[in-house]
């Protein structure tokens, strides 16, 4: 009995030893809940942009200012998002054991992102050259139509799941569990800091443009 059951021991510990050990886990909650913090502030300057836009009359200099302020936010969370995208792709046990978002999300995320990098990089040609291009002006108008329609489909998928990941980390428990906290507090305010400094820095423009 007692051989036996030292056998069974010994073959518990053997097999437990080649276990693979769990994929560390922080990292892909860290990430998630940076890319959930980048998502909400942009939300925010979004729903105050699209006011701007059915107000264009008397909001084009607002329009503009917050169309600056969303450059570093959204390079942040396009850095958050690619960052998974690549752990994942690459083969990253953690990031593989989350698994991908689901298919449509997947396929029309290329749209998205191509569609904000078209918004913003029209945005800032018009404002250089003072509104002296109507094509720039149209597929400014086309991207914004396009942008509004997937970060829509993307809003309902993510909503509640984003709002929940970034008030995670304001708990206690999960400031002890997950690391990094202030380094993520750190990243969305000099985002948001940055975007609001580059448009202060180019309120001469703002004001002059079309003149």
């Amino acid at each position: 009995m007692n051989v036996g059951r030292g056998r069974d021991e010994l073959r518990g510990r053997r097999d437990e030893g080649l276990q693979a050990p769990a994929p560390p886990t922080a990292g892909v909650e860290g990430n998630e809940i940076l890319t959930s913090a980048a998502g909400i502030v942009l939300l925010i300057l979004l729903l105050v942009e699209a006011v701007t836009i059915i107000h264009m009359g008397g909001l084009k200099s607002t329009h503009m200012f917050i169309g600056l302020v969303l450059i570093p936010p959204v390079t942040l969370k396009l850095a958050s998002t690619g960052y998974r995208m690549v752990n994942y792709y690459a083969r990253n046990r953690a990031y593989r054991a989350i698994g991908p978002p689901p298919l449509p999300l997947r396929l029309s995320a290329p749209v998205l992102v191509a569609s904000v990098i078209v918004v913003l990089t029209t945005g800032v040609l018009l404002l250089a050259t003072g509104h002296r291009s109507n094509e720039v002006l149209t597929i400014h108008k086309a991207g914004t139509i396009a942008f509004g329609v997937v970060l829509a489909v993307h809003l309902l998928a993510y909503a509640v799941r984003a709002i929940r990941a970034a008030s995670n980390d304001w708990r206690a428990r999960r400031r002890e569990a997950v690391a990094g906290r202030d380094a993520r507090a750190m990243l969305v305010a000099a985002a948001v800091g940055g975007g609001v400094a580059l448009a202060v820095a180019l309120l001469p423009t703002i004001n002059s443009y079309g003149h």
